[in-house]
């Protein structure tokens, strides 16, 4: 039997009566039209189905140029879809003003990403990048569908979008991207090192284009605001961080783990309905880039009031400063933190600011601020473990050393570790031994 037999069997052209007619035609069209019920039965049992809003469910798509304000743009390698928007210098986001953004204190700027090179640059040349793919995890095979690029011009800023309406039209976006970079001098972007960076260099490379982006300096604020923010934030997402730091509040957003599948839907159907929430969704992103690198450095301003900020964020602002080697920065933020009213807060600045004396051969100042600290608390094991050591090994006060390890020893038995109790034996074994030989003699 012939493959066009069979097709005509199963299609019924060969069982065409008189006149061109089947006469199982009714009977057959009432089949079809069950299997047909029985098939949207079985689909809206999906959980994508489930989610499909009823008005992007059958029916004539609507053009995504009705719904989104671009328009296609053609360069060398061809066609794609762009979108340019402006927001002015009086636009607000969220609790922010446009023109409140900038200028962007670069000296910060390079302590939150530790990169040494955003020093001296001009702000202005900055590139705020964000991708939305059709995967989450990477690899060969995620595209870069929709590339949003965001920069400050004049006293407001710039968005610009590049979407690839088809798989053919990636080529052209990524020429236009390399386009946009030229003059750029460094990137912003959250968790964009791990990720969009990485997988927009893959793009470059099997389209075979190398990869404007090698070299160009980098500030991911992902790492900045976990560093800051984790110890009153459980969630450290960008969403989360508009609600708690900007004020920022999305409503209807399209959760980002279901971005691949509008666009997946959008390469069957190309209903605009399908990707205007998203082409939203990247936007809101890259403005609240904006507002967050600002937010964060000005969060690590040792010259701001102290009496807006949280004092804990200060903290962690202080420790930063401490990592990347900044010890004057350091200092002014937690010598008034040492002594501000939460008292958990005073007394982690006053170790902070104790030890960086002690590192510094500043003994007065570090003895003064320990004794403090017992004057709070008297069982303050670290003041009283650090006061120790001073007697000891300073002034050589063997008796008032060991008269402050034993208050360490009963003040905090319930909660120190095996190594803290071994080294507090050690060293009142020593200091017993060193009485014992008459060796104590304070210095005066």
């Amino acid at each position: 039997m012939s493959v066009i037999t069979r097709l005509q069997r199963l299609t019924g052209e060969g069982n065409q009566g008189v006149g061109g007619k089947n006469p199982g035609d009714g009977s057959r069209a009432e089949g079809i039209r069950a299997l047909r019920e029985r098939v949207d039965a079985i689909l809206s049992r999906r959980p994508e189905g489930r989610k499909m809003s009823p008005s992007l469910g059958r029916g004539r798509g609507v053009p995504l140029e009705e719904l989104v304000p671009g328009a296609e743009t053609a360069n060398e390698a061809g066609f794609f879809f762009s979108v340019h928007n402006l927001a002015g210098g009086s636009s607000r986001h969220g609790e922010r003003c446009i023109r409140d953004l900038a200028p962007l204190d670069m000296g910060r700027l390079a302590v939150l990403g530790n990169e040494p090179a955003l020093r001296g640059l001009d702000y202005g040349r900055a590139l705020f990048l964000d991708t939305e793919t059709t995967g989450l995890a990477g690899g060969t095979g995620t595209v870069a569908f929709l590339i949003g690029l965001g920069w400050f011009e004049g006293g407001g800023f710039v968005t610009r979008q590049l979407f690839a309406r088809d798989y053919a039209e990636e080529r052209a976006t990524l020429l236009c991207l390399r386009e946009l970079l030229r003059g750029r001098e460094f990137l912003v972007s959250f968790n964009g090192k791990a990720f969009d960076a990485g997988l927009l260099a893959t793009r470059f490379i099997m389209n075979r284009l190398p990869n404007p982006l090698a070299g160009l300096p980098h500030l991911d604020l992902l790492h900045p605001a976990r560093r800051l923010l984790s110890h009153r934030l459980a969630d450290r997402r960008l969403g989360a961080l508009e609600a708690s730091l900007l004020g920022f509040e999305r409503e209807g957003d399209i959760p980002g783990s279901e971005i691949p599948q509008r666009y997946f839907d959008w390469l069957r159907r190309r209903d605009g309905r399908l990707m205007a929430d998203v082409f939203m969704h990247n936007r809101l992103d890259i403005l609240s880039l904006a507002a967050l690198a600002a937010h964060l450095a000005e969060l690590i301003d040792p010259e701001g009031g102290t009496s807006r900020r949280h004092p804990g964020d200060l903290l962690a602002a202080a420790r930063l400063f401490l990592a990347r080697d900044c010890p004057g920065e350091a200092v002014r933020l937690l010598v008034p933190l040492s002594g501000c009213v939460n008292p958990q807060t005073a007394r982690e600045a006053g170790r902070e600011l104790s030890l960086l004396y002690k590192r510094s051969d500043r003994w007065p100042a570090a003895v003064a601020l320990w004794e403090e600290m017992v004057r709070r608390d008297g069982e303050d094991f670290f003041a009283l473990v650090e006061l120790a050591k001073w007697c000891e090994h300073r002034r050589r006060d063997f008796r008032q050393a060991l008269t402050l390890t034993m208050r360490a020893c009963s003040c905090a038995r319930r909660h120190l570790s095996p190594e803290d109790h071994t080294n507090l034996a050690r060293r009142r074994e020593r200091l017993e031994r060193k009485l014992a030989l008459g060796q104590s003699a304070p210095k005066t």
